[in-house]
């Protein structure tokens, strides 16, 4: 069960959402991978999933490019070695050289693993109407 969050646990998560949206707007596969666990899979405003490989691959390629990734915590519920948050927030770049931008909220599963959290799943859907159709 779920204790009550505290405000150094609120302070954590809003760090670390700030922070993978950094490495994200880096464009940098190798920064964005340290906040990911290997079986990390994301569902994005499109519907599909997609594994941490492929998403990696497409931003090591540069078919994916983030120009802006701004999220803000909106609450996260902490269970022992689990946490999950929930954000909301602006993606925006170039999808295979078409531009994106997509109002969204996202849902991040964390777990704890040697002392440190890690991202295992991701859900990301449209905050407000349809976003441009591009992988987040």
């Amino acid at each position: 069960m779920g204790r009550p969050v505290t405000r150094d646990a609120t302070e954590l998560f809003a760090g670390l959402v700030r922070a993978w949206g950094d490495a994200l707007v880096a464009n940098d596969p190798a920064a964005i991978d340290g906040f990911v666990d290997p079986g990390w899979v994301l569902v994005g405003t499109d519907g599909n999933a997609q594994p941490r490989a492929a998403f990696l691959a497409a931003v090591a390629s540069g078919d994916l490019v983030h120009t802006e990734m701004s999220s803000q915590l909106v609450t996260v519920s902490v269970h022992d070695d689990v946490a999950v948050t929930l954000a909301r927030g602006v993606s925006a770049g170039t999808w295979q050289g078409a531009p994106f931008r997509d109002d969204e909220w996202s849902v991040d599963t964390f777990v704890r693993r040697d002392g440190r959290w890690v991202c295992v799943h991701t859900a990301v859907v449209p905050a407000s109407g349809r976003g441009a159709g591009a992988p987040t």
